[in-house]
């Protein structure tokens, strides 16, 4: 295991904290609308309810889905195939100060800000039965997931543009 370092910087912490606790949350939460009724396990079961019950969430119901919803069940099917296996990636690479963590960075942080595009705007325009307090309740919880990957295209793109930039410079030189 890589010795215990200190987060680059503040954003780093913040980045580090995001993956990690999205690591339960991604097993925890947003794996349950894809399984069948029957085996989810009490507990998550009634921390689903919580959610679609308490707090309206018109995209983690389980069952019976709404058809008009199937992309965000898409969303949901990448986000454990493709993102769960790179927030350990992402975890260590931030643990341990990896020079090389700035471009896997950008693209995840670009491919989760596009992708909360049309998750947020269903919620703040979509023919969903909820009330304004409802929607900004939803956009509030939602929202972090647009504002942490956007920060971490704009804190990963410098060190990318200047790496590119030196193999450009290195290339022209040869």
């Amino acid at each position: 295991m890589a010795p215990l370092q200190p987060a680059r910087t503040c954003l780093d912490a913040v980045f580090l904290a995001y993956f990690a606790s999205h690591i339960p949350i991604t097993l925890l939460v947003d794996v349950v609308p894809l399984l069948p009724e029957s085996a989810i396990p009490g507990p998550l079961r009634a921390l689903n309810g919580f959610l679609t019950g308490v707090l309206r969430d018109p995209f983690m119901v389980v069952g019976q889905p709404r058809a008009d919803l199937v992309w965000f069940r898409s969303f949901l099917v990448c986000e454990l195939v493709f993102q769960l296996p790179f927030f350990f990636y992402a975890v260590w690479a931030l643990w341990t100060g990896c020079p090389r963590r700035h471009l896997p960075l950008l693209v995840y942080g670009a491919h989760v800000s596009t992708t909360m595009v049309p998750i947020l705007s269903m919620l703040l325009c979509g023919a969903i039965d909820r009330t304004c307090r409802e929607r900004a309740l939803l956009v509030a919880m939602y929202m972090p997931y647009l504002v942490i990957p956007l920060l971490i295209v704009a804190a990963s793109y410098p060190p990318c543009a200047r790496a590119l930039a030196a193999a450009h410079a290195k290339r022209k030189t040869e």
